[in-house]
């Protein structure tokens, strides 16, 4: 088994959030833990800014108590010199305004002009510290900013001049220092939280570490299991590919094979297959055309979702299909597979198809054994049926003619290659000894061996029909002798077999069993062609003859009892037409004449033989042109019906229509030394007459 599976973990009990709880519950911590610092982290660092501004602005304020003071002692100076600058009076009114604003920003809050000349909003102070610093300077401040308003407004005077340098220099350092005190204070808040703020990062940070370790450790834990559920998975799906017999994997809608599949699969499908691979491609090269078109059609309508699944079981292609396999040494053997398909179905639809390849040759196989036993038993039975129904002795005549018939066959057949003779010949030879071994066995009722002729004489007769036979033709042809030969001694097993259950001797004549065998065949015949006919023999005289001519008048007399129940004997509503009795009437006679010769009579009361059918029939055939018939009378014309494979029937059938029945009796009546009449009337009647010596 090739290492391509992927493996398929089974799912936890609780699904994913079961199954990752604790890691879900680690990154749940971990997010509300991470905002909970930033959101704090935040505030801080805004917390920090506005610090900032107050710490910029508080340092301005000792910037501006130095300012008022220098512009006092300007004015002062200038004023004594008697050259007052009116630049210096605003700039002492600006300071004096943006002092005042600033503090009372840091005492109530408010918005104040910024250290950049833009508004700025200044949290009021509200730590013990620095409200102690404002205590003290906001009084301060009120007599300080009381001292020096007079400078800047309208009540400018000398007195108040030399007030306000007194203040300044009063109340300058004290302000200067309390704003000094106010800016460390503040700078002092500031640090304090930025260490807060330092504090609060590390141990988020630390935290952070803590819990992202824990999510890691967990994380590759849970890859572990995974990592060992995968591999245990995998470790038994290889198992079981590896040791299931049948070929096993999935098929997509594109037709190809997935990645898992058993090692069974290569050496059952006797192809290589990997994975990804056109599975449509492999069963092409498998299976024949109509089936694989088939088994496409069957496939697609399986990959859909219009039809249930056990509704188009049955109309499976692909059960017990013959297939195509190389062996070990490159030769192609046959052997018959079953491919069976399940959808694999999730959220209703059909994502892959489940084949299960199976080799069922054995089973094939021994089916076929059984139907062969099945058959060999019914045949069995029917040579017993026929045995019983036939004279031991009568029997094993025929056995012995059919196995003398048999072996002469084979004999010529073997000489083929010698010489170079007449294959023509040989052919209608062979034809006429299996046609009368036929008409043997329907006389006695042996259907079995009436049917191996049967089945010897249609594959004979396409040869007969050929413009030119060759030795290769006969060579090449599967001759059904060994069958026969087969049949004929299971026949004397059981012949023998029975022997110790049957009388010694069977007292009835030879004659009356012949003459109650004809009258079977006879109406069999008759009644596969649906007609009616009435056979009126007298043979007792076949009891007088030596054996060897009584099998010929035997095998002549079937011949024309078959050729007349089936051309001679009209359809009862034909007969009914031409005024006669529905039932046909043949007569057979065996007669001593006084001139000490025999004659075996022949007639029946038929459509008799026209002339003019003969001629369209030779015609037909191609045996004779039309110029050639019309230089002979009506006498020569009648006696081209005993020529080797001519017939009037339209098809071949078990009785007739092979074109060798007259030639067996043409043949027989040579070898008897025999004459033959032929006296015939259209739609009137057909008598032959025999005559031979003994």
């Amino acid at each position: 088994m090739r290492s391509k599976t992927t493996g398929m973990v089974p799912a936890s009990t609780g699904g994913f959030a079961g199954k990752y709880r604790e890691i879900l519950l680690a990154v749940a911590f971990f997010l509300v833990f991470d905002l909970a610092v930033l959101v704090l982290n935040f505030y801080i660092s805004f917390q920090i800014s506005e610090d900032a501004t107050a710490i910029n602005l508080a340092g301005r304020q000792r910037m501006l108590s130095q300012r008022m003071a220098k512009a006092t002692y300007s004015i002062d100076s200038r004023f004594t010199a008697g050259s007052l600058n009116a630049a210096e009076v605003e700039e002492l009114k600006k300071t004096v305004t943006l002092f005042d604003q600033t503090l009372e920003g840091f005492v109530r809050g408010g918005a104040v002009i910024g250290g950049d000349g833009k508004p700025a909003t200044l949290q009021a102070v509200n730590s013990d510290g620095g409200r102690q610093i404002l205590d003290q300077a906001v009084p301060l401040w009120a007599v300080y900013r009381e001292a020096l308003a007079p400078l800047y407004g309208e009540q400018f005077s000398l007195s108040y001049l030399a007030t306000a340098v007194a203040a300044a220099r009063a109340n300058n350092i004290k302000l200067l220092g309390l704003m000094n005190d106010l800016t460390n204070h503040l700078e002092a808040v500031a640090n304090a939280k930025a260490n807060r703020l330092r504090m609060v990062q590390t141990a988020g940070i630390f935290l952070a570490l803590i819990n992202f370790g824990f999510i890691l450790f967990k994380f590759i834990r849970k890859l572990r299991e995974n990592d060992r559920a995968i591999e245990v998975a995998q470790n038994e799906t290889t198992e079981i590919l590896e040791t299931v017999r049948e070929g096993l994997f999935l098929l997509d809608a594109r037709f190809q094979i997935g990645l898992q599949y058993s090692a069974s699969l290569v050496p059952i499908l006797g192809r290589p297959v990997s994975a990804g691979k056109d599975f449509l491609e492999i069963l092409q090269s498998m299976v024949p055309a109509p089936v694989y078109s088939a088994a496409r059609d069957y496939i697609e309508l399986l990959l859909g979702n219009r039809v249930k699944e056990n509704l188009v079981q049955e109309l499976n292609p692909l059960i017990a299909v013959e297939v195509a396999a190389a062996v070990g040494d490159g030769r192609m053997t046959s052997r018959f597979l079953t491919f069976q398909f399940n959808r694999v179905v999730r959220d209703g639809k059909v994502l892959h198809l489940l084949v299960t390849v199976s080799d069922v040759t054995a089973q094939v196989e021994l089916e076929r054994k059984l139907a062969l036993a099945k058959q060999k038993a019914k045949t069995e039975v029917a040579v017993m049926l026929d045995v019983l129904k036939v004279s031991p002795d009568v029997l094993r005549q025929f056995l012995s003619d059919a196995e003398k018939t048999m072996l002469d066959i084979n004999d010529r057949l073997r000489s083929v290659t010698q010489g170079r003779p007449d294959y023509r010949r040989l052919v209608d030879d062979i034809f006429r000894k299996v046609h009368t071994l036929k008409g043997d066995a329907a006389t006695l009722g042996l259907e079995m061996f009436e049917e191996l002729a049967q089945q010897f004489e249609a594959l004979l007769r396409p040869l007969r029909d050929q413009n030119k036979v060759s030795g290769d033709d006969l060579l090449g042809m599967p001759m059904p002798l060994d069958e026969i030969l087969e049949r004929i001694s299971m026949v004397r097993g059981m012949l023998a077999q029975l022997a110790s259950y049957q009388q010694e001797a069977n007292v009835t004549a030879d004659a009356q069993v012949f003459t109650e065998q004809l009258t079977t065949l006879t109406q069999r015949i008759a009644n596969d062609h649906g007609k009616q006919v009435v056979l009126q023999a007298d043979l007792d005289m076949l009891d007088a003859l030596p054996h060897a001519i009584r099998k010929e008048i035997k095998d002549i007399t079937v011949q024309l009892l078959r050729n007349a129940v089936v051309h001679g004997i009209e359809p009862g509503a034909q007969r009914s037409a031409l005024s006669k009795e529905e039932a046909g009437a043949i007569q057979l006679h065996l007669r001593k004449q006084e001139e000490g010769e025999f004659e075996l009579f022949f007639r029946d009361d038929g459509r008799g033989i026209s002339p003019y059918q003969v001629r369209t029939a030779l015609i037909a055939s191609g045996r004779y042109t039309e110029k050639q018939l019309n230089e002979l009378d009506d006498r020569s014309v009648l006696m081209k019906i005993f020529e080797p494979g001519f017939s009037t029937a339209s098809g071949a059938s078990r009785h007739a229509g092979h074109g060798v029945g007259m030639d067996v009796v043409r043949q027989k009546i040579q070898q008897l030394g025999a004459r033959l009449q032929v006296v015939t009337r259209p739609d009137c009647y057909t008598q032959f007459s025999v005559l031979f010596s003994v």
